[in-house]
């Protein structure tokens, strides 16, 4: 209770503090390039402060210093600590920001997935498509269009009523439509997944950017 109130007390007052957290065991991505270039890009913000981490240590005792911490992991293990300290974290008030691979990693983590309410259950071919926002008055997609994608489509295993919608994707080569950003609380903790992010395609795509940021203000209680 005391984190919740202390977010609320200055979240007008403080930048937010952003840690992006990568993982490098998968081989399909740059996690380490691509997550410096969000570092990069988020730190061009006026209201975001973020540091990059590949230290799985951080996550068992040094989250309480950030708002937010976002997840560019793939793959990997999490330790009883590791996943204890980051799911406390979240309880309590932290925010929690699952990008891309999130939802394909740790699988041995049942807290982990549980918390995410989604788990990597396959992917579309590397192709176009088209974004559709699905809730337009939410402060992270208000005044966001539909827009084009180069990326691979997400198919997840996920409850959609534990969770709220934000956007949405037809896969033509199976006639489906699958859920690309969605939104819930864990305990006093906000948190948030965003299906995108296969490479710099979409990093550079100003749609996406502007998620990111949106995204990450949002699940440390600015916006």
């Amino acid at each position: 209770m005391y984190r919740k109130f202390w977010l609320a007390s200055y979240a007008k007052m403080e930048n937010l503090k952003l840690l992006i957290f990568v993982g490098t065991e998968g081989i399909y991505h740059d996690h380490a390039g691509n997550g410096q270039f969000l570092t990069s890009m988020v730190n061009d913000s006026s209201d975001i402060d973020a540091d990059f981490s590949q230290d799985y240590d951080v996550l068992a005792d040094g989250l309480n210093g950030y708002d937010t911490v976002l997840f560019y992991t793939d793959v990997g293990e999490l330790t009883e600590a590791q996943e204890t300290g980051l799911l406390d974290y979240i309880r309590t008030g932290g925010g929690f920001f699952g990008l891309h691979t999130a939802a394909a990693s740790f699988r041995e983590s049942e807290g982990y997935h549980s918390m995410l309410n989604g788990f990597f259950d396959g992917h579309s071919p590397y192709m176009d498509f088209r974004v559709s926002v699905s809730e337009p008055n939410h402060p992270i997609t208000k005044g966001l269009t539909d827009f084009e994608a180069t990326d691979e489509l997400y198919y997840l295993k996920h409850n959609p009523d534990a969770s709220h919608h934000l956007m949405q994707a037809y896969d033509h080569t199976k006639d489906e439509t699958h859920v690309m950003a969605f939104y819930h609380t864990y305990g006093e903790g906000r948190v948030f997944y965003f299906a995108l992010g296969h490479d710099m395609a979409v990093l550079e795509d100003p749609n996406f950017q502007r998620v990111i940021r949106r995204g990450a203000l949002w699940a440390g209680n600015r916006l």
